[in-house]
C-alpha cells in the first residue's frame, strides 16, 4: 500500500543542474586564499542547483543562501525526560481501507520468481528514467547482480562474489549502480544506456570490506562509505579517486548511517554522536567536520532507558533548509533536533504493543511519517509541534500527532504515503514477507519485492 511520491524528477534535474552548472575560471594557485575562493564558488554552485531543484520537488529552501550556514562546532543534545512525546494510540483498530472506486489503474509490468533471483532477499533500484530496473540477489551462495528491462526481459547479469548483498542504489545521474555486500566490500557497475555493459569493478576492497554504510550524493557523482572502525571514505566517480580519511574523517566506532543535505554537506551516525560534513566539493573531495551533535554521553540529561536502546540505525535530514534532522535509537526511539539550534530538542516514543520503527520518511512541510512493524504508520506534524514547543502549548502537542493502522499484519518498508491498493500474486507463507518498495523516479511505477526472491512491478495511472 502506497501513494505516488512526492519528489517524481529529483534525479533527473539534478543531471540537468549538474549538466547546465556555470563553470568560472579558477583561480590562480596561492595557497589558503585561493582554496577559499575555490570552495566558496563550490558552495554557491551547489546553493544556486539546490535553488533550482526546489520548486520542482516542493522544498522549502526559501532561506538557503551563502549566510544560511549551520552553528560550528560541539553541541550537546538536551533530551529530558519531559521533552519525551508519547505518540498517541490508533482511534480505530480496523485497518484502513480504500473506500469507493479505485482511483488509480495498475498493470502488472513482470513478476521475477524464485528460479531467477534465488530464494532470499533481493536488493533492487530503479534506474533514473525507469526504463530499466537493477536487482542483485544470492542464488546458490553467489551474489549475482542482473540488469533487467521495464517489461521484466533480462538484459545481463554478472556474478560478483560469495557475499550477500545489503545495498544497492544508483549515482544521481542514473549512469552507475554501487552494489554493497556483506563482507566482500563494494562493486560498482558502470550501466549507462548500454543493454551490454562491462562488467562491474570491484571497489577498493582493502577499504570497501569494512563499510557498514553507502549513500551516492544527491547532486554529484560521489559515494559516501562508513566504515565499521569509523572511518569515512568518498569515491568521486568523476575522477575515479577514492579518498580515505584517516584523522578527521575519523568517528572513532562504526558508521551506522546517515544522508545527504542538497547543498553537498554529508550527515553521518557513529556512536552516541552525529557529524556533519563541510559542503564537500565536487573535485579533489574531503570530508571536514563542520557541526557535532552528542546524542548522549557525560552531561547528557537524556533518559538511562534511552540512552541504553542502542546505536542510530536510522539518519534523514528534512527537506527544507537548514534542516531538522531525526535519528532513530534501537527500534523503539525517535529523536528529533534543529540544526540551527534554535529549537529544543524532541524525542518519540511509541506504544510497546505496534511494534519496533521499521522506517520514517520527511515530507513537504516538515511533515514526518514514521512506520511501525505491527501494521502502523504514525504521522506527525513537525511544524506545529514546534510552534506548540515556542508556545509552551505542552498539553496540546498531541493534536499535532496522528496514528493509523493500515495493515493487518506488518510494515516493512515505507515509501511515501497510503492511498493506492495493489494485490499481488502471492501466498502467505511461514516466515516470509514482503521487504521493500520502490517507486521509479517519475512515479509511474513501483516495484516491491518479498523476502523470499520474489519481484513484482506494476505500472500505476
Amino acid at each position: 500500500t502506497m501513494s505516488k511520491p512526492m519528489e517524481m524528477k529529483l534525479r533527473e534535474e539534478a543531471e540537468a543542474a549538474t549538466d547546465d552548472e556555470d563553470a568560472d575560471p579558477p583561480p590562480s594557485s596561492g595557497g589558503a586564499a585561493a582554496d577559499a575562493e575555490l570552495s566558496r564558488r563550490a558552495y554557491e554552485a551547489r546553493v544556486s542547483r539546490a535553488k533550482e531543484l526546489a520548486p520542482m520537488k516542493k522544498l522549502d529552501l526559501s532561506n538557503l543562501s551563502l549566510e544560511t550556514e549551520l552553528p560550528k562546532g560541539d553541541h550537546q543534545l538536551t533530551h529530558r525526560e519531559e521533552q519525551y512525546l508519547a505518540t498517541p494510540r490508533a482511534n480505530k483498530e480496523e485497518v484502513l481501507t480504500v473506500r469507493g472506486a479505485p482511483k488509480h489503474r495498475t498493470k502488472k509490468l513482470f513478476h521475477l520468481k524464485p528460479d531467477v533471483l534465488g530464494d532470499g532477499p533481493v536488493k533492487f533500484a530503479w534506474q533514473p528514467g525507469g526504463k530499466r530496473i537493477v536487482v542483485c540477489s544470492h542464488i546458490k551462495g553467489r551474489a549475482i547482480v542482473q540488469l533487467f528491462a521495464r517489461d521484466g526481459k533480462k538484459l545481463g547479469s554478472f556474478d560478483l562474489c560469495d557475499s550477500k548483498p545489503v545495498w544497492l542504489d544508483f549515482d544521481c545521474k542514473g549512469d552507475c549502480v554501487a552494489v554493497r555486500t556483506e563482507s566482500s566490500g563494494i562493486f560498482l557497475w558502470d550501466i549507462g544506456h548500454s543493454d551490454q555493459p562491462p562488467p562491474p569493478l570491484h571497489l577498493a576492497p582493502a577499504h570497501t570490506t569494512k563499510a557498514t554504510f553507502s549513500s551516492w550524493s544527491k547532486i554529484c557523482p560521489q559515494l559516501a562509505i562508513g566504515t565499521s572502525d569509523g572511518k569515512v571514505i568518498i569515491y568521486n566517480r568523476t575522477d575515479a579517486v577514492l579518498q580515505l580519511h584517516e584523522k578527521k574523517g575519523s568517528l572513532r566506532e562504526e558508521v551506522t548511517c546517515g544522508d545527504w543535505l542538497f547543498d553537498n554537506r554529508l550527515g553521518l551516525a557513529s556512536g552516541a554522536r552525529v557529524k556533519i560534513s563541510q559542503p564537500i566539493a565536487e573535485v579533489d573531495s574531503k570530508w571536514e567536520s563542520w557541526s557535532k551533535f552528542k546524542l548522549a554521553g557525560f552531561g547528557s540529561k537524556m533518559p538511562k532507558h534511552v540512552r541504553q536502546s542502542g546505536a542510530p540505525t536510522r539518519l534523514g535530514f528534512t527537506l527544507g533548509y537548514p534542516p531538522f534532522v531525526a535519528v532513530t535509537l534501537g527500534t523503539k526511539y525517535l529523536l528529533t533536533f534543529d540544526t540551527n539550534r534554535k529549537h529544543e530538542d524532541l524525542g518519540l516514543t511509541f506504544p510497546d504493543d505496534y511494534g519496533g520503527i521499521c522506517g520514517f520518511r520527511w515530507m513537504p512541510g516538515n511533515m514526518l511519517l514514521v512506520g511501525l512493524s505491527n501494521g502502523y504508520i504514525v504521522t506527525v506534524d513537525f511544524a506545529a509541534l514546534m510552534k506548540m514547543q515556542e508556545n509552551r502549548s505542552l498539553p496540546e502537542r498531541v493534536s499535532a500527532m496522528a496514528t493509523s493502522r493500515v495493515f493487518q499484519d506488518y510494515v516493512t518498508s515505507i515509501d511515501s504515503t497510503t492511498d493506492l491498493k495493489v494485490p499481488l500474486e502471492r501466498k502467505a507463507a511461514v516466515g516470509q514477507c514482503l521487504d521493500s518498495v520502490k517507486w521509479d523516479h517519475e512515479g509511474k511505477a513501483f516495484a516491491c519485492s518479498g523476502t523470499d526472491g520474489n519481484l513484482y512491478a506494476h505500472t500505476v495511472e
